[in-house]
């Protein structure tokens, strides 16, 4: 999909305290790759004409990360609010006039399906802005999406700000816009700090186009949790829960069997062979690679491990940094880390078998 009038604005400047950690929140691993590795991937599958990073908080750290990537990184000194951090862009995009998509880094789970068609009803309706919105069975907390009588949009209204009313609305922002860019740049101005926290808000920027006679539409994502973002650990878990599944799901459309599907932990890049059997507890982490036919007992846990074809490991083996040839058992309760290079192998049931000594 190559958008040659689209740029990308990924927002990834806050510090997140409600994280309570030393840590980025945009650095926190879900299912082994950092949070905002998949917006990135998500862009760059996009093909946009140009990737902004707008960063504050651990700034190299994340650039570091991204070192092998075509991005351009601007430094928001100050935190000043979401309008304030795409303002930041505006001299590096002085000569783009076309479609601005403006991402935050901390919501992994958006498909590439979804952004396109948020991309295809902002261009086909010809808007001035068009919004990634989500109906929830909880809004609390969430800036509400009000519409007019034909459904386009006219505010977004904080929870705050929200009458009795409003608060009944479903709809909710997502945080996930296309602007045009002449729109954009010319009404960011105008976005004034007049709250309790003293911020410039992207989102009073739909109502100021609306004001100017502006069109704003806003799309439904067909799954509200694709567009769940990170805010507390206890929102972590939930998208390493999702993201889990959406992977043992492909796995086991791809021919896997998982046992106990629901305790079974799988890192984004692992692969694995038809017709394998992945035990309860199991944990395969980093760039593994598991071969066909094979057995992984319960509770094992193998991280950045090749095993070839037909290999048997029973039930709570650590297997760390190693290659298993075809057709070898493990003994159960065993550890194998080949950089150590304190293994020996015996015999057991006419089968080559690792063990510690």
């Amino acid at each position: 999909m190559n958008q040659t009038n689209l740029v990308a604005v990924i927002l990834a400047a806050g510090q997140s305290t409600r994280m309570k950690s030393k840590i980025s929140k945009m650095l926190h691993p879900v299912c082994g790759r950092p949070i905002i590795r998949y917006v990135v991937d998500l862009v760059e599958a996009l093909q946009a004409q140009q990737t902004i990073m707008v960063v504050g908080y651990q700034a190299e750290k994340i650039k570091k990360e991204f070192s092998q990537r075509s991005i351009e990184f601007i430094i928001q000194k100050e935190q000043l609010g979401t309008a304030h951090a795409v303002s930041q862009t505006k001299e590096a995009l002085s000569h783009f006039s076309g479609t601005v998509l403006v991402l935050n880094g901390d919501v992994p789970l958006l498909t590439l399906e979804e952004i396109k068609k948020l991309i295809d009803l902002h261009h086909t309706s010809q808007a001035a802005a068009t919004i990634l919105s989500a109906d929830i069975p909880e809004p609390f907390g969430y800036g509400r999406i009000l519409r007019d009588e034909p459904g386009y949009v006219l505010e977004i209204v904080e929870e705050k700000d929200a009458s009795e009313e409003q608060k009944k609305i479903k709809e909710i922002n997502t945080g996930t816009y296309c602007f045009e860019s002449r729109f954009l740049y010319n009404t960011l101005g105008k976005v004034n700090n007049q709250n309790v926290k003293k911020e410039y808000y992207l989102t009073d920027l739909i109502a100021l186009l609306r004001q100017q006679g502006e069109l704003v539409q806003a799309l439904k994502v067909s799954d509200f949790r694709t567009a769940l973002g990170i805010n507390t650990r206890v929102d972590l878990a939930e998208v390493n829960r999702i993201m889990r599944y959406r992977l043992v799901t492909q796995l086991m459309l791809e021919g896997v069997t998982f046992i106990d599907p629901n305790n079974t932990y799988i890192d984004f890049d692992v692969k694995i062979g038809q017709d394998t059997i992945i035990g309860p507890g199991s944990m395969i982490e980093g760039a593994s690679f598991i071969g066909a036919e094979c057995y992984i007992g319960p509770f094992s846990q193998i991280i950045n491990s090749t095993l070839d074809d037909r290999v048997y490991i029973q039930g709570g083996c650590f297997i760390s940094n190693s290659h298993l040839p075809t057709g070898l058992q493990v003994a159960a309760l065993r550890q194998i880390d080949q950089r150590q290079q304190n293994e020996q192998t015996i015999s057991y049931k006419n089968k080559k078998t690792y063990i510690i000594k």
